[in-house]
């Protein structure tokens, strides 16, 4: 149950939750008769532009003392998109105007980010940045030319004690101030975009994620996203090791001798503070707000607990991905992934094949019969699921 809001939809957001429940249905209703369906493209793509990040944010599962970005070469970890690459893509999604998820590392870091935004001014999508904010006033030139349709999603993990815990001392005054800066650009009609907030829920904020809601709303934020830990705990990640490699040992990572991606997802919410965070939602759930408020995953307060403990159990009685049939993530490299969080399922080369030849490959067919046949043990802790799925 999501809380209630006083936000009535807008056109735009009226349009993208239509867009959104179309796809889904599409892809259940094919993947009933034919669990390799995909569309023609994909119509949501995830970027991730770069790896490369300005903070080292204490739950960041790939930058945290146990990311798995440690485990890439220098190289690797200083890799970005190659800008042609980038415009290809755009170009082959034209005709569907796929939307778009900008992320990484931290997308505004991204060298090209300019020349992407002159891009996108000419081929306008719906696209979100998922960024740390530290860097809107350095492309604020750029992001005012893209804000029609555009979504920034900042990230902040409490007040300025609990945030700066996380994500180093003095980030909380630093991304205050420039979303301060954008609300009033909003205001203004300058900035034309939606200004949001994603919380990744953490033991220091238990207590405290009301009045943390009630100051954002107050200065006109959007939407704020409470976002559960993808918390993988080592007996399940364990376990994922030997489903990879037996299921999925076509690919080149499962043959590899390597410390697997999942093995990252380290950081939770204490078990003490299950029950008070279970008082806090229903606190928060008893009010109708003047923004929209997101828990991610939309979970009852009878899941908290084996979500919040690792549990391989999908909550909100989630059984199908149906994100693998219209949405892919490219990264940085341009290698392909069905699997947002999980580099290990590369199923092909956007630097090597066209995406459409990428999309329809006996790779991805052969993910998809897998999928069909059920979900693996780490589905449960993917928003792409929950986001996506049934």
């Amino acid at each position: 149950m999501q809380p209630r809001t006083h936000v009535k939809f807008d056109r735009n957001t009226f349009q993208n939750v239509k867009r959104t429940i179309r796809n889904m249905s599409v892809s259940r209703r094919a993947q009933r008769h034919d669990p390799t369906f995909a569309l023609d493209v994909p119509d949501d793509i995830g970027i991730k532009l770069n790896n490369g990040c300005n903070l080292r944010c204490k739950h960041c599962f790939e930058w945290n003392s146990d990311g798995y970005h440690h485990d890439m070469s220098r190289e690797v970890k200083n890799a970005e998109i190659d800008f042609d690459l980038l415009c290809q893509l755009l170009k082959d999604t034209q005709h569907r105007s796929s939307r778009l998820f900008l992320w990484g590392g931290e997308p505004l870091f991204y060298t090209q980010f300019e020349a992407l935004a002159d891009y996108l001014a000419e081929d306008p999508r719906t696209t979100t940045i998922c960024t740390n904010g530290l860097l809107i006033k350095d492309k604020l030139d750029s992001i005012l030319k893209i804000s029609e349709g555009l979504t920034l999603l900042i990230s902040l993990e409490g007040f300025e004690a609990e945030n700066d815990a996380i994500r180093g001392r003095g980030t909380f005054q630093k991304v205050v101030e420039q979303m301060n800066m954008l609300l009033e650009l909003q205001k203004a009609g300058t900035y034309k975009g939606r200004i949001s907030i994603s919380l990744t829920i953490n033991d220091a904020m238990i207590g405290k994620l009301y009045d943390f809601m009630e100051y954002f709303e107050s200065l006109g934020i959007d939407t704020v996203y409470f976002v559960f830990p993808w918390y993988i705990p080592e007996d399940v990640a364990n376990k994922m090791d030997d489903y990879y490699r037996e299921r999925f040992n076509w690919l080149e990572a499962a043959k590899m001798q390597q410390r697997y991606s999942w093995h990252s997802f380290t950081f939770r919410v204490s078990e003490e503070n299950i029950e008070p965070l279970k008082e806090e939602m229903k606190r928060i759930n008893a009010r109708v707000w003047d923004s929209r408020i997101r828990f991610q995953p939309a979970l009852e307060p009878g899941e908290v607990r084996d979500f919040v403990l690792g549990s391989e159990k999908p909550a909100m009685k989630r059984t199908q991905c149906l994100s693998i049939s219209n949405r892919i993530d490219i990264m940085p490299d341009g290698k392909v992934n069905p699997c947002k969080f999980f580099p290990e399922f590369t199923l092909g080369d956007l630097s090597k094949d066209d995406l459409q030849d990428v999309f329809h490959s006996d790779s991805f067919r052969r993910h998809r019969e897998v999928l069909g046949e059920g979900l693996t043990p780490v589905c449960s802790r993917c928003v792409l699921l929950y986001n996506h799925g049934r």
